[in-house]
């Protein structure tokens, strides 16, 4: 009887398990309804939380107030300073016995760059030290005639003429010695010695060097053998259409930007105006000075130049990246607090490659979006319809 009631009780167990266990795999899984963003109350305004994914795809930049340009960029090209650059020749033909200096290298004002085997600096020193002994010798020459004058023992005539004797070697040493302190500038050559040292006369770097061991060098080549230029100096070569000629003059503040870095602009000022216009370009070509301390410009760069206006007006400055463009008008996304963003109309000034200057819209201060605007544009969208 026992054995029964136990079978009977351990059946209905099973029984209510199997029971329980059907329920549970028959019961349909419930389905997960995808999250549809609503239409925000304010028209142009998106709202996302604080941990959306969007948010990570967006990059903000705040509005900084920026000298105004005062037309489109003009084409340019980084160049040489001319007031700080040296461009070096061999003043007599010789053959380079050493070199000292190559690209990139710092030098100061009187280092030897090359030196150079010169036979006619050898000649140069001979002539000057035989025109002085001549000197000398009309010289003791003038003394006698004078004695002897004074003793009247010769007659004027004699005297003038060592005189003129006198005059002409001292005129002859005077031009030996020039000449050769044209090719050694502050003495310090060697009796008899052939060497010729070639010197930078101002400091900066070595940017270009057209010489080899073994060289004949000669006065008339066509390039330099160094080129030493202060490279914290730069200049920029605007080439300025006839139409805008009455926008360039000389002082007029100027903004360069290059490919290289697109991010930042490099301020300049208009130094030079060339008198004439070139017949095949139709254009005139200004010098913009631009500070390079960091080194970054250098020359033969292509550059575009913008002038600013005269009275340094300033408006708030956004990357190019931030403007939406729809028809005729311009729109910016505006961060105003963390995940909430405004669409907001823009009136430009002055639109260049990389920036716009806007007039409305926009102070200073106000987040844009730089990246990403057009994808908040297109959630914009699908969360009005």
């Amino acid at each position: 009887m026992n054995r029964q009631l136990v079978a009977s009780a351990v059946a209905a167990v099973m029984a209510a398990a199997a029971g329980t266990l059907y329920f549970r795999t028959a019961q349909p899984e419930a389905v997960t309804e995808p999250v549809v963003q609503k239409p925000s109350a304010e028209p142009g305004v998106l709202r996302f939380p604080t941990t959306a994914p969007q948010l990570s795809q967006l990059k903000v930049e705040r509005a900084e107030l920026a000298p105004v340009p005062m037309d489109e960029p003009l084409a340019a090209r980084v160049t040489y300073d001319e007031n700080a650059t040296a461009r070096l020749f061999a003043p007599i033909p010789g053959r380079v016995v050493e070199i000292r200096a190559s690209i990139g290298d710092k030098v100061k004002a009187g280092d030897v760059l090359a030196i150079l085997d010169a036979p006619e600096l050898g000649t140069a020193a001979a002539d000057l030290a035989k025109a002085r002994a001549d000197a000398e010798q009309k010289k003791a020459a003038l003394a006698r005639s004078r004695s002897l004058f004074e003793a009247e023992v010769v007659p004027r005539r004699d005297l003038e003429v060592a005189q003129a004797e006198w005059h002409q070697a001292s005129a002859e040493a005077d031009r030996a010695r020039l000449r050769l302190a044209n090719l050694v500038p502050g003495g310090g050559i060697t009796a008899g010695s052939e060497r010729y040292s070639l010197r930078t006369p101002i400091s900066g770097i070595v940017a270009t060097r057209h010489i080899n061991p073994g060289m004949e060098t000669r006065p008339d080549a066509q390039e330099p053998l160094f080129v030493v230029t202060d490279m914290s100096k730069l200049s920029v070569l605007v080439d300025v259409p006839e139409r805008d000629l009455p926008l360039v003059t000389v002082g007029k503040a100027a903004q360069v930007d290059v490919s290289a870095y697109p991010q930042r602009s490099f301020d300049g000022k208009v130094i030079q105006v060339a008198p004439t216009l070139d017949p095949q370009t139709r254009r005139v070509q200004a010098r913009v000075a631009v500070d390079n301390q960091e080194g970054l410009l250098k020359p033969e760069m292509y550059a575009k130049v913008a002038l600013l206006a005269d009275n340094r007006e300033a408006l708030p400055k956004i990357a190019i990246g931030a403007l939406l463009v729809e028809g005729v008008k311009n729109f910016v996304f505006v961060e105003r607090t963390p995940g909430v963003f405004e669409k907001r109309e823009v009136t430009l000034a002055v639109q260049t490659r990389s920036h716009a200057y806007v007039w409305t819209g926009i102070k200073a201060g106000d987040k844009a979006v730089s990246v990403g605007a057009l994808l908040l544009n297109a959630e914009l969208a699908s969360s009005s319809r």
